[in-house]
């Protein structure tokens, strides 16, 4: 494929993304009323006023100016004269018992998480380099366990404060293109080392028990509970819920595999351990798994399309050589213009 095409193919998968991607309401807090500027700057014209209460659907948000809807089109306005309009509450939510309820009501922020998480990303790549074949023991083993678990517990916060816009860093319209992209691939790292770290974490919990048994109930569970509820949820939503009960069965058995085999062992400390490993690191390591697997999808579409563009705009050959026009054949070096001619230019 050539650079063009993994242009085009990255701008298509981008604007799917950003189509995604839902406006929030603001309310406007300015003393009398709101300047809406044509571009990121106090000095840029102004395209019209909004007065103090007006609700404006904001875009995105770039450091200290919010893109909006204005009569028609977009403009810019401060972030300084803006706040969020609480979602009003119906009779079957419970915001203000759940976690997702409790940051959104106390406007928490949890964007800073990301970075946080790339950094002990970063240092867990490190340690899986330097490990060797052994499972790690001693300090190596407590640190590594302490930043993994770190790491998946503020995965599961980020992803409990942020809802739906877990994957803001990889939406055009908050971000940019360029960083669109770098994410994207930034998030990639972080999926697959996640996926690495887990497994090996779970091999050091057990071989520090000193115990021997398998994960095989519970990982096993987790791919075909996933692909079970998917066919389910299209075609036999009716057997959801059987899906999940044998779904808590098989986690059930697994944590019952656990105690049992360490328990004599390792005692309830490690017992405890590697069930709060294979508890805490499988679920955040599924989660953004699944968060990058939507996007994956999205970029295999993406692919596959111009795959199909391509095939109808490149494959015009010479009609008698049946080398690619527009450019030089390969068996006698000449070059090709064009593959409507019986024979090639100066073809021998």
């Amino acid at each position: 494929m050539t650079i063009i095409k993994r242009l085009c193919f990255l701008f298509l998968t981008l604007i799917i993304v950003s189509t995604v991607n839902a406006q929030d309401n603001y309310e406007v807090t300015a003393k009398t009323f709101l300047n809406v500027r044509s571009y990121e700057s106090s000095q840029a014209p102004v395209l019209g006023t909004i007065e103090r209460g007006g609700t404006v659907n904001v875009h995105s948000i770039n450091g200290e100016w919010a893109k909006i809807s204005f009569n028609g089109g977009t403009g810019y306005v401060s972030t300084s004269y803006i706040r969020p309009l609480p979602v009003p509450a119906t009779g079957n939510e419970t915001s203000d018992s759940s976690i997702d309820g409790w940051f959104h009501s106390s406007n928490y922020d949890c964007t800073f998480l990301i970075y946080v998480i790339l950094a002990l990303s970063i240092v867990l790549f490190i340690l899986r380099k330097r490990r060797g074949d052994d499972a790690l023991e001693d300090a190596s083993h407590k640190t590594n366990w302490i930043i993994f678990m770190t790491t998946c517990i503020l995965e599961l916060i980020y992803v409990s404060g942020m809802g739906s816009d877990s994957i803001w860093f990889c939406i055009p319209d908050k971000v940019g293109w360029l960083w669109t992209i770098l994410n994207f691939i930034l998030f990639a790292f972080v999926v697959y080392n996640q996926w690495m770290c887990f497994f090996n974490t779970l091999e050091d919990v057990r071989y520090n028990s000193y115990a021997v048994f398998d994960w095989q109930w519970g990982i096993y569970a987790w791919g075909i509970g996933i692909a079970a509820a998917i066919i389910c949820g299209i075609f036999f939503q009716f057997l959801l819920v059987f899906v999940g009960i044998a779904f808590i069965i098989a986690q059930l058995i697994q944590i019952g595999i656990i105690f049992k085999k360490v328990l004599p062992q390792g005692g309830w400390k490690h017992a405890l351990i590697c069930t709060a490993t294979y508890i805490i690191g499988s679920v955040a390591t599924v989660i953004i798994v699944a968060h990058f697997m939507a996007l994956l999808i999205i970029v295999l579409i993406g692919l596959f399309i111009l795959s199909l563009l391509g095939k109808t705009s490149t494959n015009r050959r010479c009609s008698n050589c049946r080398h690619l026009s527009g450019s030089t054949c390969s068996l006698s070096g000449r070059y090709i213009s064009s593959p409507s001619t019986t024979y090639c230019d100066n073809y021998e």
